[in-house]
């Protein structure tokens, strides 16, 4: 806020909201403390980071503590306030809507209450520039909406913002357009690394985005010049970066979520709904969508050493730190000739998943629907998706996806997995024999489970798929 000028409404809001409902918000607050005090902590002893940076993203909140995303954000910071990050780091789609930035303000006051005062580096992403709710009447621009943006932060209208924190460069560059960056969006940031290497060309240099680079992470593979393939094209030529980026909202257990090719990427997951792309969607999504995307959710914590950046990953849903005993590693300086994340790699490095010995396929009829039952991969952990080949004797062979739940809180997963017969995946009376591959992330696929089966000649099969949200 400018000196001099009156408090916003959101501010008078705020005030009145937080008086009223002060018991509600202690009680959120109440419950937060004690489960910090249940997170993971920081070993006193050895040798310290330099440099400890927070990352969150897409919480596609709104400015009430109900919200589901800020929700999750109240639990992100359960995991990140006892690890006292020196700087955050935020990769746009805070809020759900890009004329509205109540929702930015009130994360940006909910991370100084939770994690103190530290240096914040963000940038606009889609939905802060590009969802404009109908019934407002003041619709801006989107360099409107990034000035407005940057003004939470304390930033300036420019869409890039460069800091020095701890002899460390950041840059974060907002979106202009929901279709991506153009030549001439990516100028700015390419003169800012310039200056970067110019002033010290052995450290990382941190890279915000909203989209990630193309080609680089899982999802990232859109092809499409102005989304993503400009800006791969700049990034190549600085071995320096580690680009942040967001957007896809994919799981963190997921271990395609980092990338070293030219230079590095990592996916910073999502604090909102988890997400994971296909086309056609897999049989047990809803769009995008991942059943139970909600306990998906995650942040990061990025540890700097004058050697190395160690990534710590966390579930916000269930606090819990993701393989702590092993965190993704890169030595520094990067070497792009002895890549440590590349895909080749580490795909032929990586078994298939397995299924177990005998799998106990099921049919269930329901009702004009039809339903397979086969038991999950030996470890849930190594199984991306579960392709099922289904051929028909004598006629076509049919494939489907069905997303492994490998994302959910270990308790939760299914023992027995279910598959939906899509309509016209089979016929009444037809005889089929079924093929069961488990996949592998970086696509390898363990031995198969064969059964054959008939369907039922009386069965009536109905056309009607019930599709609702999912939890």
């Amino acid at each position: 806020m400018k000196l001099g000028a009156k408090p916003s409404f959101f501010v008078l809001w705020y005030n009145v909201r937080m008086t009223i409902n002060r018991r509600e918000f202690v009680s959120l607050t109440l419950g937060s403390v004690a489960a910090a005090m249940a997170a993971p902590a920081v070993a006193e002893a050895g040798e310290k980071p330099l440099l400890k940076i927070a990352v969150m993203s897409d919480v596609q909140g709104y400015p009430f503590p109900e919200d589901a995303g800020m929700r999750n954000l109240e639990r992100a910071l359960d995991v990140l306030a006892p690890l006292k990050p020196d700087v955050v780091v935020t990769n746009g789609d805070i809020n759900n809507s890009g004329n509205d930035m109540d929702a930015v303000r009130w994360y940006k006051a909910r991370c100084d209450v939770r994690l103190g005062k530290i240096p914040h580096v963000s940038c606009a992403g889609n939905h802060e520039i590009g969802f404009i709710h109908k019934d407002q009447k003041d619709v801006r621009t989107p360099a409107a909406c990034v000035a407005d943006f940057n003004s939470v932060f304390g930033e300036g209208p420019s869409p890039l913002v460069h800091r020095v924190i701890g002899g460390y460069d950041f840059i974060a560059l907002s979106l202009l357009s929901v279709s991506g960056f153009s030549a001439d969006d990516l100028k700015p940031l390419g003169a800012a690394l310039d200056r970067a290497v110019a002033r010290d060309a052995k450290k990382p240099i941190f890279v915000m985005t909203h989209y990630h680079p193309a080609d680089t992470v899982n999802d990232s593979s859109h092809g499409v010049k102005s989304r993503g393939g400009l800006l791969r094209e700049l990034l190549n030529r600085y071995p320096q970066v580690v680009n942040i980026s967001g957007h896809t909202h994919n799981p963190l257990q997921d271990p395609r979520s980092i990338w070293q090719g030219e230079f590095t990427v990592v996916d910073t997951s999502t604090l909102c709904y988890g997400c994971l792309g296909g086309n056609p969607p897999a049989n047990n999504q809803i769009s995008c969508l991942i059943p139970y995307g909600h306990e998906s959710v995650g942040c990061l914590l990025l540890e700097v050493y004058a050697d190395r950046l160690v990534f710590r990953r966390f579930t916000a849903r269930d606090r819990r730190e993701l393989d702590p005993e092993k965190p993704w590693t890169m030595a520094l300086p990067y070497d792009p000739k002895h890549p440590q994340f590349d895909f080749v790699s580490r795909a032929a490095a990586t078994p298939a998943p397995q299924l177990p010995k005998d799998a106990e396929p099921t049919l269930w009829y329901d009702y004009g629907l039809i339903y397979m039952m086969f038991a999950a991969a030996v470890d849930p952990t190594s199984v991306c998706s579960y392709r099922i080949e289904i051929a028909e004797k004598g006629g076509v062979t049919k494939s489907y996806f069905v997303i492994a739940d490998y994302y959910r809180i270990p308790e939760h997963r299914q023992n027995r997995i279910v598959f939906r017969f899509p309509p016209k995946a089979t016929r009444p009376g037809g005889k089929y024999h079924c093929r069961i591959f488990p996949v592998g992330f970086f696509g390898a696929e363990g031995k198969p489970c064969e059964w054959d089966f008939d369907i039922r000649a009386d069965y009536p099969e109905t056309e009607f798929i019930p599709n609702c949200m999912q939890e």
